[in-house]
């Protein structure tokens, strides 16, 4: 299994997020460069303690919502790159919100739509699209004839929750209109992006990580973030040209768009 040289994982300050950079790091022969991009760094413990333990991993300040951040980021990496002269080989956006008031429908409130929309679907394709270059780049200079994330890669943590084909539940087991509706958003933009990126040898997916224990899914999840992203992670390592454009459970299984 090849690891991909260089990652970027967004909202990395906790939860799933967390796991990622923590995961990634403990790789044997992984990552060279770990980009754990987050709101503030400073004040991220958690990560800051990885960081020390494992010296390719870079806090990077970014907030999806924040355009000046993204292109700060994006500078950040392009520079600490240049050192290696690498490209990005894998992007993941994990950055989400989940508000429990204001979602629903009935009784939603337009700001707390525009925020889902905003973090979870709007967010993903601006940070994408400012990390597109050195996607690009990496996938340039790849030898290989095969997409995956050991070439260029971007994977959109998503959940099933924006399935419109695996929806027979309506809002009761979510409770919030506004978070399907962005996720499914999200998945548009991955199908889109798969498809506008073959050219260039990018390979592009949407995940669900399953309920896991988080403060967003709550001590009740069926899964802890280890199980989860361990999962995911193996599976993202197998990707290839045919999975490009599709939609997964952690352990690779389809889920209807």
């Amino acid at each position: 299994m090849s690891h991909p040289r260089t990652v970027l994982v967004t909202g990395a300050s906790r939860g799933i997020g967390l796991e990622l950079v923590k995961q990634l790091a403990a790789l044997e022969n992984g990552p060279v460069h770990i980009f754990a991009a987050c709101r503030t760094p400073d004040s991220a413990s958690a990560l800051q303690e990885i960081a020390k333990a494992h010296v390719q991993v870079h806090l990077v300040k970014l907030d999806t919502l924040d355009d000046g951040t993204i292109s700060s980021a994006v500078s950040e990496v392009t520079t600490i790159l240049k050192s290696t002269d690498d490209g990005l080989n894998l992007l993941i956006n994990n950055a989400g919100i989940f508000e429990k008031e204001g979602g629903s429908c009935p009784g939603g409130e337009r700001a707390s739509f525009q925020r889902h929309f905003d973090v979870n679907s709007t967010g993903v394709a601006m940070v994408t699209q400012a990390f597109l270059p050195l996607l690009t780049k990496a996938s340039s200079m790849s030898n290989s004839a095969k997409m995956g994330a050991h070439k260029a890669a971007i994977v959109n943590i998503s959940s099933g929750g924006g399935s419109i084909g695996d929806n027979t539940t309506g809002s009761s087991v979510f409770n919030n209109v506004a978070y399907r509706m962005s996720k499914a958003a999200v998945n548009q933009l991955t199908k889109t992006l798969s498809i506008d990126l073959e050219k260039d040898g990018i390979l592009v997916v949407s995940f669900c990580p399953g309920w896991v224990q988080t403060d967003m899914g709550g001590a009740q999840a069926a899964l802890t973030p280890e199980e989860s992203i361990s999962a995911l992670l193996t599976t993202t390592f197998q990707l290839t040209n045919e999975h490009s454009g599709g939609y997964f459970r952690r352990t690779g299984e389809t889920i209807p768009y």
